[in-house]
């Protein structure tokens, strides 16, 4: 049975093509049913005579969708390497690297595209161009690339469904407990395609001097918690499995480079609650329905918004006896990107605009609740003094702290006085998003320049 938002986001899309639009893009947060929502529509679809195509890149993705087709009753066939052909039936699950290679034997009236803020890419266009360029439907909850280019390319307008916040707020997704050690020393890492440089980056942060050990803030804060751990490389993964096994845990480690049956047995491992811990690398950030994790743990620094938000999003479901959701950020992703469930405002023409403040937050000393600023901690009691409730949680050495949007803005402000050259202080207003990070850094230090003149 569709929710209410549901219904309203089939209305809309539909009213988008009656307005004469030929590629929206419904933009619904992870957590919103997206796949659920494009069944109906395809089950619409095929009842008016049009044959579908759902386009994605991801195997999970792929198998998801497939499956909820089933319990739909919907009869398809898959354009994907290792599954059976059917090219006459009305629904097509396709791989883009399979449709690639393939000549199409029967174009389809609609093609849906998950994931769709990677459509602008050649191998996609290709594929959609082969099908004869019929109506687009894109789906995505973080409808910008990293490296800038707008989906206006593909798409004509965007559907706003709801935030994160919202799906919270309405007990659709799990609250966030959001933790982060002291950030990772990227100086120096160049960039690459967009993000920083793998082998840089597993260097920096591929060892046990990052403050806030992973398995001892896990052991800590989420102990008895399914988690999954987001790696920079296989290595990465290997040894953070590695490291909890050592430490008592049922870890595995997975990558793009794994079998289809070692992906699967992971994921039936977390559900079943037979694995404690899957740390992976160039997996999961899409595509991936497990409502049983209930910790998050982020290794791998990323100047991605949206390999940011849908990696917070695995864990952001809920599920019987889960009253929330713990992020343990040992990659500092939130001094760049915010909180997962602050607000933002998406569009096809460039990178989204930053969003508002969020409300902030107070950490109890004594009970570690997070609640709104207040005199008394409501869980135990707890009387703060006037400053602390304003000034934020204290910061201890080696521990994780629950961050609000005042620690935020200070980390960053120490972060900033830290940098003595130019070049440090444009990494920094790049890592932060800036538009011009040059001009930024250059104005950073001609306003020290006078300060000191000034003295």
């Amino acid at each position: 049975m569709l929710r209410p938002r549901q219904i309203k986001a089939i209305e809309d899309v539909r009213a988008a093509y009656r307005a004469g639009y030929r590629a929206p893009l419904l933009c619904a947060a992870t957590g919103f049913g997206k796949t659920h929502t494009a069944a109906e529509i395809i089950k619409s679809a095929v009842q008016r005579g049009n044959d579908v195509w759902f386009l994605a890149h991801l195997r999970e993705i792929l198998d998801d969708t497939a499956r909820r087709l089933e319990q739909a009753e919907i009869p398809h066939g898959f354009i994907m390497a290792g599954m059976p052909r059917n090219p006459f039936k009305p629904v097509q699950v396709v791989s883009v690297q399979t449709a690639v290679r393939r000549p199409v034997v029967k174009p389809p009236g609609l093609i849906i595209v998950d994931e769709c803020h990677l459509a602008v890419a050649e191998t996609y266009k290709k594929v959609i161009e082969a099908a004869g360029n019929p109506p687009l439907l894109g789906l995505s909850g973080s409808p910008a690339r990293l490296d800038g280019r707008g989906l206006g390319e593909l798409f004509d307008t965007i559907i706003p469904t709801c935030s994160t916040g919202d799906l919270i707020a309405e007990g659709l997704l799990a609250p966030i407990r959001y933790y982060a050690p002291t950030k990772p020393d990227l100086t120096g890492i160049r960039t690459q395609a967009g993000d920083f440089a793998l082998n840089q980056l597993a260097e920096a942060v591929d060892k046990p001097s990052i403050i806030g050990d992973a398995v001892a803030h896990y052991r800590k804060y989420a102990h008895g918690r399914r988690a999954v751990a987001f790696c920079v490389n296989i290595k990465h993964a290997e040894h953070t499995a590695a490291a909890f096994t050592q430490a008592g845990y049922r870890a595995v480690a997975i990558s793009g480079n794994s079998t289809r049956e070692e992906r699967q047995a992971a994921l039936t491992g977390l559900r079943r609650g037979t694995i404690d811990i899957v740390c992976n690398c160039a997996l999961w950030v899409a595509g991936v329905d497990c409502p049983e994790i209930g910790c998050v743990i982020l290794l791998r620094p990323t100047k991605s918004l949206t390999m940011y938000l849908q990696s917070v999003g695995r864990g952001l479901r809920i599920a019987p006896g889960k009253p929330d959701l713990i992020v343990l950020d040992h990659a500092s992703c939130v001094f760049t990107h915010g909180f997962p469930q602050d607000p933002r405002e998406w569009t096809l023409d460039a990178k989204p605009k930053k969003g508002g403040k969020a409300p902030a937050v107070t950490e109890c000393p004594s009970c570690y609740a997070c609640h709104p600023p207040a005199p008394v901690c409501p869980c135990c009691g707890h009387e703060y003094r006037r400053e602390a409730v304003a000034s934020g949680p204290e910061e201890r050495d080696g521990e994780l702290v629950e961050l609000d949007p005042d620690t935020l803005r200070r980390q960053q402000r120490q972060e900033q006085g830290k940098a003595q050259t130019l070049e440090q202080l444009i990494e920094i207003g790049r890592r932060r998003g800036m538009k011009s990070p040059h001009g930024w850094a250059r104005h950073v230090l001609a306003a020290r320049q006078r300060k000191q003149r000034a003295a």
